[in-house]
């Protein structure tokens, strides 16, 4: 009985600090007319990056991913901005803007810190 419980400790201990990416919705902003500012708002303390950056001549996908637990932990209501910056092999140029999900993107209208969306 006492292993049992031991190995159940364990592997919640475990699955409290293991992450897996999650492709997020974000925000973002053109710096120039190849090169995009991206905000992630997430709970604090998760490594988030642009796992990937598919271009087509009408549309651009950003895979933004933040390394979410794999057994969720309440979270205050405190989000955190994780800034990133994207340089596209071909200008913007009007293309669409999706996230990893298939979901449009949204513009902000100034970059970050001040570019809030609802992700």
């Amino acid at each position: 009985m006492a292993v049992a419980l031991g190995i159940i400790v364990g592997l919640v201990g475990v699955g409290l600090v293991v992450r897996w990416p999650m492709e997020q919705p974000f925000g973002y902003w053109a710096i120039d007319d190849s090169t995009m500012g991206i905000v992630v708002l997430d709970s604090p303390d998760l490594k988030c990056d642009i796992a990937g950056v598919n271009e087509s001549s009408d549309a651009v996908h950003i895979h933004a991913q933040c390394g979410e637990r794999v057994i969720p932990v309440p979270q205050t209501g405190v989000a955190q901005q994780y800034v990133m910056q994207v340089t596209l092999e071909a200008p913007l140029a009007g293309r669409m803007v999706y996230d990893g999900s298939g979901k449009l993107a949204q513009l902000c209208q100034n970059p970050a810190p001040d570019c809030w969306y609802s992700g």
